[in-house]
């Protein structure tokens, strides 16, 4: 069997360590925004500690979610211009389900599902000052994986037929990986410069920082939708996100978006069977494993030249995404072996 499942849960650990160890009796880590907390609930809560998991959340909704269950930052100024961020909103819902906090669960869900496209089942997105007409890949996707958790089959199906969709409409592979539809479900190929990486997925010597972590997202909820309800359409739709993302070399294995490509990877191994990605899967855990700091936290050299420039938000945001991706690796190699 292979080492990195033991090692992959070895490192998580330690993260999930780090992330105990700076939590504050309030539940927060004394910084006053709401970026760098959203996913603590879940990677606590997967781990198994719960109670961290709970104070950590109710941290973040006292402070930041409101009475329509749409989590907003008042000090953030990018969010305010935005009409929708439902990206955090539905990592709060997954970490609720895990908890077992179902009130704040439903209602945060809820409200994200209430913004899903019943045309396109694509779900609305923080894109552009008119994002009521935008429906991404990234918030699609994450609703389908909670609606697989939640059991919204309603959801789920719209959610796969978007995302299977998109990748059927995808024009010719070296113009990048386009991620949006608009109201009229038509893939959006033109967008503002300044905008472009919210809107297509580059290549590394196309784009900065390109959003890997969509095509991730894509892969890994077809998987899994995949393994629930065995429709052979979303198999066959994984592994054409999977190429998507081998299409982008090592670069895509050695990025700070790399943990959800090893998950989606890993699950896809389990359920498809081939074995470049399980090979995918562990090149991406090895490049986490290689950028842990012994205090178990994480530095993101693709980002920050030392770890002294490197703001402490981004240190807990990391580290609380990496331990959770490398648990999840972990847990899904382990049940296929």
């Amino acid at each position: 069997m292979s080492v990195y499942p033991d090692q992959a849960r070895k490192a998580s650990d330690a993260g999930v360590q780090w992330l105990r160890g700076n939590l504050t009796e309030e539940g927060g880590y004394g910084i006053p925004a709401l970026l760098p907390h959203y996913k603590t609930p879940m990677a606590l809560a997967a781990a198994g500690f719960l109670d961290e998991a709970r104070a950590s959340l109710s941290w973040i909704t006292e402070r930041y979610v409101g009475p329509d269950w749409h989590a907003r930052d008042p000090q953030d100024a990018a969010a305010a211009s935005r009409q929708c961020d439902l990206y955090e909103d539905l990592w709060l819902a997954w970490g609720a389900q895990k908890i077992g906090m179902l009130r704040e669960s439903h209602g945060i869900y809820s409200r994200c599902r209430d913004l899903q496209d019943p045309a396109t089942g694509g779900v609305r997105s923080r894109i552009g000052p008119d994002s009521a007409n935008f429906y991404d890949l990234r918030s699609t996707a994450l609703t389908g994986l909670v609606g697989l958790i939640v059991g919204d089959e309603q959801a789920v199906a719209g959610a796969v037929e978007f995302t299977l969709r998109l990748i059927a409409d995808q024009p010719d592979q070296s113009q990048g990986f386009f991620l949006v539809r608009d109201g009229n479900g038509d893939l959006v190929t033109s967008f503002p410069e300044e905008d472009a990486r919210l809107f297509v997925v580059g290549f590394a010597e196309q784009q900065a920082d390109p959003l890997y972590y969509a095509l991730g997202l894509g892969l890994t909820f077809l998987a899994a939708a995949y393994e629930q309800g065995g429709v052979r359409a979303c198999l066959t739709g994984a592994f054409r996100y999977a190429e998507q993302c081998m299409a982008r070399t090592d670069a895509i294995l050695r990025h700070h978006y790399t943990g959800k490509i090893g998950w989606g990877m890993a699950l896809l191994y389990r359920v498809g069977g081939h074995s470049e990605h399980r090979v995918m899967a562990e090149q991406a855990v090895s490049h986490l494993l290689r950028t842990q700091l012994d205090s178990g936290a994480w530095w993101i050299p693709t980002l920050y030249r030392t770890l002294e420039e490197q703001p402490r938000a981004v240190t807990l945001d990391r580290t609380a995404e990496h331990s959770l991706w490398l648990r999840l690796f972990s847990d899904t190699m382990r049940a296929e072996g």
